[in-house]
């Protein structure tokens, strides 16, 4: 906890009031959060720079600053911040319209885009949108605003004349970045997580693809054994689609980190027509990973392509034309045979034939735009609060941008840095965060060779969003706090060198603990219970079955999920056990925002809250289910949503 100075006339005094702010700071908050017990003045002052766009003359880069709800404009000449612009809350994506006059800024927590005047930098009109909207892109025509919003997973298309949504295109899991052709035809959406899959199954991301003359889906383009598919970008020719993801090695035990397998980085690499072959190619070498990569933008002549690697402090310069080698590219197709395009997806060794140069930037390097004459590639450095200058003659970093934020680092923005740092892992190959996107869950589900070996004892994901309060912690409850989680557990079973340890382990501590709820958006705006959540609510709080029988309270859904955070934190045996599991006890989890982290059970056998009793809750030992209805299940569902 952070020092208190008090100032009073004796120690009585000292005492009671510091007895009243442990109480202050110990009082759970609304957002299952702990923010308040760590946090200093400066950490609502850090930038967090993200996502960018420039101008066509290249004069202005427009920063979009997440932690401090705002945007900048940066005079590129000066390299200085002129202008800030309020917005709204956690900004993600921004667009510039055709013809210059506006911009427009995606604000996840408020699904909103706010639209800024670039002539008198104020902001002109808000447009409500989808939930969640991360990336969006803008037609050629300057008639239709495409936003992916990753919370439903579906792409919003937002007509400019009534800024209003003309339409809805289904995407795959959770919408991440949009990008439109250079010929205007189709928009391509990169969704973060891996579509649903069978049980034990490697993860499929998909790549939609858009067509905007016809608004419609043309394509789904499924990159298998990949994940955490983020940042995409055509090549300028308007042939190829970059996506930077990952290649997890979730199907085989961790133990493997030694060998490089537990899970690798680089790009998918797909002809940009309909229907057309995809290749995976690593950013990786033998010995040392680009781990959790972000962004790609290429230079105007198509020459160079770069690439953000958030966990390393790094960007990597590929050379195009050495990668249409390596795939034997002839007139736009890729031409290598499937079993080479097989073993390529896989191959730490080959980097060496296409990688130029890695060029150091500042830390957790997130979006990268280039100066329209090609000369320089700025890059966003979100938790330096800068932007690095990338000089493309040189191939070297040549300049920084300043952009304002605090000097000094803060318990809680070390613990970030941390987080979403590979330094601590086996030659850099995982963060925190390559598990954990955007603080929640992957949507894989690993064999962790502990508590009965290889094979054993799998588990899936569990997010780490509002769980301050919620200890203790993996689905085997033997972590009693995080610093236990984040330290030896860590060391042994994920990172294979060792784990956090002393003021660092509490820095993760505090930052994992001050990690808010975001918004729920199943709760209606007035605040009030819809009829059928209200009837889901009676059912989750019930004492009766719909014939009379009385229900045990240690079967009651309310027992072992009680509010504020929806868990007894306790362990249960609920009927769930599988055949690879050395025990049927497991950790009970919270409850709040439980739309959104799927998938379910300690396993994640479950891709909807339905399967969890129609499937595996037969039994009634998951609480008493079988009497009820489909519209009564229904019901249930909706009011658990809203928790």
């Amino acid at each position: 906890m952070k020092k208190l100075k008090f100032f009073g006339i004796g120690c009585l005094a000292c005492i009671f009031v510091g007895l009243m702010t442990i109480a202050m700071f110990s009082k759970p908050r609304p957002d299952g959060s702990k923010a308040e017990q760590y946090k200093e003045p400066e950490d609502d002052l850090y930038k967090s720079p993200i996502q960018m766009v420039i101008s066509k003359k290249g004069r202005r880069l427009y920063v979009v600053c997440e932690n401090n709800n705002v945007l900048q404009v940066v005079d590129t000449k000066r390299k200085k911040v002129i202008a800030e612009i309020p917005v709204g809350r956690r900004p993600y994506g921004v667009a510039l319209s055709p013809d210059e006059h506006y911009l427009y800024v995606s604000n996840r927590w408020d699904d909103t885009i706010t639209m800024i005047d670039t002539k008198t930098l104020k902001t002109v009109r808000t447009i409500p949108c989808g939930p969640d909207p991360h990336g969006l892109v803008m037609d050629k025509q300057g008639e239709v605003l495409y936003v992916a919003c990753l919370y439903d997973n579906y792409v919003s298309l937002i007509s400019m004349r009534t800024f209003k949504e003309i339409k809805r295109l289904s995407t795959g899991n959770q919408p991440f970045e949009v990008a439109l052709s250079p010929d205007g035809r189709y928009v391509y959406v990169s969704n973060q997580l891996t579509n649903p899959v069978p049980f034990r199954t490697a993860p499929i991301t998909e790549v939609t693809i858009i067509d905007t003359r016809k608004k419609i889906v043309v394509d789904r383009r499924m990159l298998f054994s990949t994940d955490i598919a983020q940042g995409l970008s055509c090549t300028p020719d308007g042939k190829f689609v970059f996506v930077a993801l990952e290649s997890p090695k979730n199907l085989i035990p961790e133990t493997q980190i030694y060998q490089g397998w537990m899970v690798t980085y680089g790009l998918a690499i797909l002809e940009a027509k309909p229907r057309g072959r995809t290749a995976l190619l690593l950013l990786d070498q033998m010995d040392y990973y680009y781990a959790d990569p972000f962004q790609i933008v290429f230079t105007p002549d198509g020459r160079y392509a770069y690439v953000s690697s958030s966990a390393v402090d790094a960007v990597s310069v590929l050379d195009v034309e050495k990668i249409k080698e390596v795939l034997e590219v002839k007139e736009g197709e890729i031409t290598a045979s499937d079993e080479k395009l097989r073993r390529y997806a896989r191959h730490l060794a080959l980097s060496d034939q296409y990688v130029v140069k890695r060029i150091r930037t500042g830390y957790n390097p997130k979006g990268m735009v280039v100066s329209p004459n090609g000369r320089f590639v700025y890059v966003a450095n979100r938790l330096s609060d800068s932007i690095t200058i990338i000089d493309t003659r040189r191939q070297e970093a040549v300049g920084t941008i300043d952009l304002g934020g605090p000097k000094k680092i803060t318990l809680l923005r070390r613990g970030e840095y941390l987080f979403n740092h590979s330094t601590i892992s086996f030659q850099k190959q995982l963060s925190c965060n390559t598990c954990h996107p955007e603080l929640h869950v992957d949507g894989l589900i690993y064999d962790i060779a502990v508590d009965g070996g290889m094979g054993g004892n799998l588990v899936d994901n569990r997010t780490m969003r509002g769980v301050a309060y919620t200890a203790p912690f993996k689905w085997t409850g033997k972590n009693p706090n995080l610093a236990r989680q984040e330290g030896p557990r860590a060391a042994q079973l994920f990172f294979r060198s060792h784990g956090f340890e002393g003021k660092d382990r509490d820095a993760v501590v505090a930052f994992i603990e001050s990690i808010p709820l975001p918004p729920n958006r199943c709760i209606p705006s007035s605040g009030k219970l819809t009829p059928s959540q209200q009837r889901g609510k009676a059912i989750f709080e019930r004492a009766y079955t719909n014939d009379g029988r009385y229900i045990p309270i240690a079967n009651r859904c309310i027992t072992c999920h009680p509010p504020p955070y929806y868990t007894d934190r306790k362990m249960h045996d609920v009927g769930t056990k599988a055949y690879f599991d050395t025990e049927g006890d497991f950790d009970t989890p919270q409850l709040n925002n439980i739309h959104e982290s799927y998938p379910y059970l300690h396993d994640g056998r479950c891709w909807s809250l339905e399967e969890i009793w129609t499937l595996y809750g037969t039994e009634d030992l998951h609480g008493v289910v079988n009497d009820l209805t489909k519209q009564q299940l229904n019901d249930l569902m909706e009011y658990l949503k809203t928790l």
